[in-house]
């Protein structure tokens, strides 16, 4: 355990602020009846991130207690402080998803999002199996990238800012501390992988989300702004993680110019939005819902 993630791959702030708009009040209906989380439960998130989920199903279901575990210190840290920040009843602990630190019988609901996909497939839904209780369920959702619109983050990028990046993203190849993806799973094999675990009434249901879509009428202007704005924090972060793995790769002048043409950019657009100028670049992910009952 140690917080490899939050540090190379996904800082807790850019992971709080990209699911909360991927995972709205506009389709809070959609998901959560994907998942079959519900007032009352006993909710446990595996690999919760830096907590949203968590956050969210504490303030929306009256009578939930919900509890996150990741592996990651940063996240965990990151997810308590937020808790405490909203006055929001959540436990979180740092631990291992294939070893959870829980009793039989813990929980109405395991959730996972876009975790199984790290880690040896039986394992993780044989441990999740093993704190559900008798008719407890579980829900397991995965990105589907193969079938969504990619971010919008390297839009209007200039042929120096591209060199700068490449020089970066090169230095850093191999030099990741952790396997990510390293167990993928085709769409038939979610229910199948459920069954051979032993649980019953296997579902799967897709769904599609959108996170990025500033010029629709439909956005609220203070969401549109933040979609921009988590874009743009997401380039930023891709500037820092990659200097972790790679921090000779570009002179401390060069980092600099890296960030002043990425923010100019991100200025351009935001810039563009408030004038009215309609570019239409939009994201969607399709979302897989694989639900299980113990």
């Amino acid at each position: 355990m140690s917080n490899h993630w939050s540090q190379y791959i996904q800082s807790a702030e850019e992971l709080y602020r990209s699911r909360a708009l991927r995972f709205h009040a506009g389709n809070r209906a959609l998901w959560l009846r994907a998942i079959g989380a519900a007032e009352g439960m006993d909710v446990l998130e595996v690999g919760c991130g830096s907590g949203y989920f968590c956050h969210h199903f504490a303030e929306h279901l009256p009578g939930t207690r919900v509890t996150g575990l990741d592996a990651d210190a940063g996240f965990i840290a990151y997810a308590k402080a937020k808790a405490a920040e909203l006055a929001l009843p959540c436990d979180f602990v740092q631990g291992d998803a294939l070893a959870t630190p829980f009793g039989e019988n813990s929980f109405d609901l395991c959730f996972s999002h876009t975790v199984i996909e790290h880690l040896p497939t039986q394992p993780f839904l044989l441990e999740q199996k093993r704190v559900l209780r008798p008719g407890g369920r579980i829900a397991v959702l995965s990105v589907r990238t193969n079938a969504s619109l990619p971010e919008h983050g390297m839009d209007g990028a200039s042929p120096e800012e591209l060199a700068l990046w490449e020089r970066l993203w090169r230095a850093g190849e191999g030099k990741l501390p952790l396997q990510v993806c390293a167990y993928p799973l085709e769409e038939r094999e979610f229910p199948l992988a459920l069954t051979a675990a032993g649980f019953r009434k296997v579902d799967v249901q897709f769904f599609c989300v959108s996170s990025y879509a500033p010029d629709s009428p439909q956005v609220p202007p203070a969401m549109a702004l933040e979609q921009m704005e988590v874009e743009r924090l997401g380039c930023v972060e891709s500037v820092a993680k990659s200097t972790r793995l790679a921090p000779d790769a570009l002179q401390p002048k060069e980092r600099e110019r890296l960030l002043t043409l990425l923010h100019a950019r991100f200025d351009d657009r935001v810039e563009a939005w408030r004038r009215g100028e309609q570019r239409w670049d939009l994201t969607a992910k399709l979302m897989l819902a694989a639900t299980g009952v113990k």
